[in-house]
């Protein structure tokens, strides 16, 4: 899957970083399987705060092209689809911490670069567009 999103740059040296210290921490403790869908939760903490509010597909495809960045394709699908049973019990409550603290840098990304400011989507013609304000069209 090839899919260029604007703030893949911006996204990119998180996804090194965060990958490095997820095998560091866990790597050994718990099975491949529970480690790749750790950082499949953390990456999609992480892009949750510029996607959320646009279309599931895309943020999924975003998802799809980081993890990808780190795992090999039979592994970024097993990863983003299924859940492994845990082999240790604090893995679940691991999980939980990992994506919240993924999705509080995530915030942080976003207030930086101002991914949902409406004029970078109309300074770039190539970028996804921008959700509205839902009220404008409820109204």
């Amino acid at each position: 899957m090839d899919i260029h999103f604007p703030e893949f740059e911006i996204f990119a040296p998180k996804i090194d970083t965060a990958w490095t210290a997820l095998q560091r921490q866990y790597a050994g403790r718990i099975t491949g399987a529970e480690l790749d869908h750790l950082f499949a939760c953390l990456v999609f903490g992480l892009t949750s705060p510029a996607y959320a509010e646009r279309e599931p597909a895309l943020h999924f495809d975003v998802c799809h092209a980081l993890v990808a960045m780190k795992l090999p394709a039979d592994r970024v699908k097993a990863a983003l689809h299924s859940v492994p049973e845990p082999t240790q019990p604090w893995v679940v409550n691991a999980r939980e911490q990992i994506e919240s603290q993924a999705a509080r840098m995530g915030r942080t990304l976003q207030e930086m670069h101002n991914f949902n400011d409406d004029s970078v989507a109309d300074a770039d013609p190539s970028a996804p567009s921008r959700p509205g304000n839902t009220e404008d069209r409820a109204a």
